[in-house]
């Protein structure tokens, strides 16, 4: 006899499950059935033995947690911070790189989850890109910068974040996850001036 299932013996008996080992909750016997063309389909059983879950739905649960965030996108700064850049010298880029927390409860267990920026893909708007781990540093230490070509008018920055997770259930300690995820800052559009000679006597 599990706990939390009906006693044939007294229908109108039932036992509230105790929490299980790091405060996940018990699993029922799960069944379902689907709506399809009009017919219900048999029912089919989804989760077989009623009892605590399993080390590997407890890790899949939390990956699909993971897998489901859309971290805050990260801030971007350029510059100079005009809305416009001269061709042939640098333009500095700088990403913030605060992680980013997250709660959730999964299988009824209090959950922190914390991303944590990895690498930066810039795409400068002229079918050029880069990836650093490095976020940048603003003028006169700037360490990430690109040069647009004397042909480009116009561009467009994107800035595409992946972060690596780590999360922690009831206060326990961190552990990491295996797959990463992605989020992409805000476009930033951009005049590209050509600079001119000018004689001076």
């Amino acid at each position: 006899m599990f706990p939390g299932l009906l006693d044939p013996g007294n229908c109108a008996a039932y036992v509230l499950p105790a929490l299980c080992e790091g405060e996940f909750e018990f699993v029922q016997q799960l069944w379902m059935r689907e709506f399809i063309d009009g017919v219900w389909t048999d029912w089919t059983i989804v989760q077989n033995a009623p009892g605590c879950p399993t080390p590997e739905q407890i890790r899949a649960a939390l990956e699909r947690e993971w897998t489901s965030l859309r971290p805050e996108p990260t801030q971007v700064t350029l510059q100079p911070d005009t809305g416009w850049v001269y061709a042939t010298m640098p333009t500095i880029a700088i990403a913030e790189d605060n992680p980013r927390l997250h709660t959730a409860t999964v299988l009824g267990a209090p959950v922190e989850i914390r991303a944590t920026p990895s690498s930066f893909t810039w795409e400068w708007g002229d079918g050029e890109s880069t990836t650093t781990t490095d976020p940048g540093r603003p003028y006169p230490n700037a360490t990430v910068t690109y040069a647009y070509p004397l042909w480009v008018e116009q561009a467009s920055v994107v800035l595409t974040t992946t972060w690596t997770g780590h999360y922690r259930i009831s206060g326990g300690d961190w552990e990491p996850f295996s797959s990463t995820i992605a989020s992409a800052s805000p476009t930033i559009d951009l005049d590209v001036i050509r600079p001119r000679a000018v004689l001076v006597e």
